[in-house]
């Protein structure tokens, strides 16, 4: 519960309103607001949003997004999450608190505008404020000290609506500390049953008139898929690699001209010892680890065995420490930097990381070495004949393509060209493709859009080029009962074993709530009915046979009100359930507990309050998106 408190007090809203104000996103142009006229993208009362500055912020959402999904955004995700949206809503949310502290009062001076500008990093020299640096970045981006100043004192008014609506939530009392600790720490335990179709399957009677009407009924999902017998000519940059010779002059010439790609970069074994400290960890946490860290450290510097007290102290466990063969750039900047400044045997000092405090140790250095030709012969010619492949395989496909189409069709093609290595597949379905476009999807998908008797366009694929002819199509049909009676059997089984299963449940439910004896009603489907044992609001590590995802519905059961409103259904099986019992232990927290609820609670507070203002602002604003958004 502490958790998603703490999840729910770092929400969009307000997380989102964080990242627009803060200076330094600000200072690369997307944070200014200083209009010049224009037509606008959106409209906020009588503030206005540029097209340049809605693309911006869209653009830098994207590249957010594209970075946790390695650089590819899967298709249709920034549509279906709404990135448009959100921009929209962050400029209008950010121009709201703006506009709010201007009806507030709130006046931000030069000399605190100032005090701001120096404390940016971008702007610092040997951890001072340099004027000069100060000016060639500004120039460098366009920007004039003055119009810089002014969107800095205009998005500061964002931050101090923030900072002072929040403030009207200051206190949080004792008696709303024990409600939140009850409401994590409460079990419920309940008596259920799990009542499965399985159980009916053998009560079901089957006749063919019941069968048939069922079969009427859901014939259409028995309806075949289409299939597709097809003619195929593939160039393939594999096969016609094979044919192609490349000199040892060629190779000679491609070695030395990319020297670098045979390059094997520096290598460094090291061995850390590391001390996690949680972000939101408390202070005393994070001091307690740094102490713990000074302590391993004297003992690994009077000659302790490194990779022992790594096993023994480390948080990471790997055997020994062990991080490895390292190249420069592959881990998180603190330990990269140490690591690639120190010598053989060395062992660094306390190295603080997003992730807590580490000791490290070089073991060794592998030199950066290039490859010898030799060793990479092999290697540059297959990439030579497949450059060369690449290029031959389309000259020599459109040269057919273009061959067909003079001649008409693709059966006169090879009248006329006998060589021609065509294939010819059978019939069909796309779940269930030959081998040789097998794996294929922009092959198959082309494939089963034509019409029968059309010929493709000149396709690429992932390994060279392809022409298709739909040579025949079997439309899909409905078979008849007789030739697929056992599946459908099955699945009429199925069915009314489902039926069967939630019309019990049911039962024992509605039977219980007037009075009947909740464990008899249940053996009376063949099964008993089990303890949950007491179940969390959290879920995750209980080790109960109730299914989690029906404990929203548990905690709202009493005494008064025993049973759900209807059987939960988890899969294809239903569960019915009573209320046994409710505990609420006692609030037993230490100071540093009590201080970490307390400040989430706080956050969660000043959350609502700020959501409800700007919710406020929005029903009383007049806000317009440009029709092109």
């Amino acid at each position: 519960m502490l958790q998603i408190l703490r999840n729910k007090a770092q929400s969009t809203v307000m997380q989102a309103i964080v990242v627009i104000i803060a200076l330094v996103f600000i200072f690369w142009g997307v944070g200014s607001r200083m209009m010049t006229g224009g037509q606008s993208a959106i409209k906020i009362n009588s503030e206005e949003i540029t097209f340049q500055q809605f693309q911006k912020a869209y653009d830098q959402a994207l590249a957010h997004l594209r970075d946790q999904f390695n650089g590819t955004i899967p298709q249709g995700l920034a549509e279906k999450i709404g990135i448009k949206q959100q921009v929209i809503s962050h400029f209008v949310q950010e121009s709201l608190l703006r506009q709010g502290a201007v009806k507030m009062g709130v006046v931000i001076s030069p000399a605190e505008v100032q005090e701001s500008i120096k404390k940016m990093e971008a702007f610092q020299d040997n951890g001072s404020f340099s004027l000069e640096k100060y000016k060639a970045l500004l120039a460098k981006n366009s920007y004039t000290p003055h119009k810089f100043e002014a969107s800095i004192q205009y998005d500061m008014l964002t931050q101090r609506a923030l900072i002072d609506i929040g403030n009207f939530a200051s206190i949080i009392t004792d008696r709303e500390l024990e409600d939140l600790y009850t409401l994590e720490k409460e079990t419920v335990t309940v008596a259920f049953a799990k009542i499965s179709p399985e159980l009916f399957t053998g009560k079901v009677h089957v006749t063919d008139q019941d069968l048939g009407a069922w079969f009427d009924s859901n014939k259409e999902s028995y309806k075949t898929d289409p299939q597709l017998k097809l003619q195929y000519l593939s160039f393939d940059f594999n096969q016609i690699a094979k044919k192609i010779t490349i000199d040892d002059a060629s190779v000679q010439k491609y070695y030395e001209s990319n020297s670098s790609s045979f390059t094997v970069p520096e290598q460094r074994h090291a061995r850390h010892i590391d001390f996690r400290v949680d972000k939101d960890a408390p202070e005393g946490v994070d001091a307690a680890q740094r102490q713990k860290a000074e302590e391993i450290l004297k003992m690994a510097k009077a000659g302790k065995n490194f990779a022992q007290l790594a096993d023994q102290y480390s948080d990471t466990k790997t055997p020994g420490g062990d991080l490895g063969p390292l190249t420069k750039g592959k881990i998180i900047e603190p330990l990269d930097d140490t690591i690639f400044s120190m010598q053989p045997g060395n062992i660094s000092g306390i190295v603080r990381s997003p992730f807590g405090y580490h000791i490290l140790k070089l073991d060794g250095i592998t030199p950066e070495v290039v490859r010898p030709l030799s060793e990479v012969h092999n290697e540059i010619v297959k990439h030579l004949q497949m450059e060369q492949a690449k290029s031959m395989a389309f000259e020599l496909a459109n040269q057919c393509y273009e061959g067909i189409i003079s001649a008409g069709s693709l059966k006169s093609y090879i009248e006329g060209h006998p060589g021609t290595a065509v294939t010819e597949t059978a019939f069909f379905t796309q779940s269930a493709p030959p081998e040789g476009i097998k794996g294929d999807k922009t092959l198959l998908s082309t494939a089963f859009a034509l019409k029968q008797g059309e010929l493709s366009s000149l396709i690429e694929t992932g390994t060279g080029y392809a022409i298709l002819f739909a040579e025949q199509i079997m439309a899909p049909v409905i078979p008849p009962l007789e030739e697929i009676k056992d599946r459908v059997t099955k699945d009429y089984i199925a069915s009314q074993a489902a039926q069967m299963a939630r019309q019990a449940a049911e039962n024992i439910l509605a039977q219980a709530k007037t009075g009947g004896d909740f464990a008899k009603l249940v053996t009376q489907t063949g099964i008993s009915s089990q303890s949950s044992g007491p179940l969390s609001k959290g879920g995750a590590d209980q080790k109960s046979p109730f299914p989690p995802s029906l404990l929203e519905h548990v905690f709202q059961l009493s005494s008064v009100s025993p049973y759900p409103s209807e059987p939960g259904q988890v899969g294809g099986d239903y569960f019915v359930y009573k209320f046994a019992d409710r505990s609420i232990p006692k609030m037993d927290l230490s100071a540093a507990e009590r201080e970490e609820y307390r400040n989430a609670l706080l956050k969660l507070k000043q959350q609502q309050i700020i959501t409800a203002w700007i919710n406020n602002q929005k029903s009383q604003a007049t806000v317009t998106t440009h029709k092109g958004l």
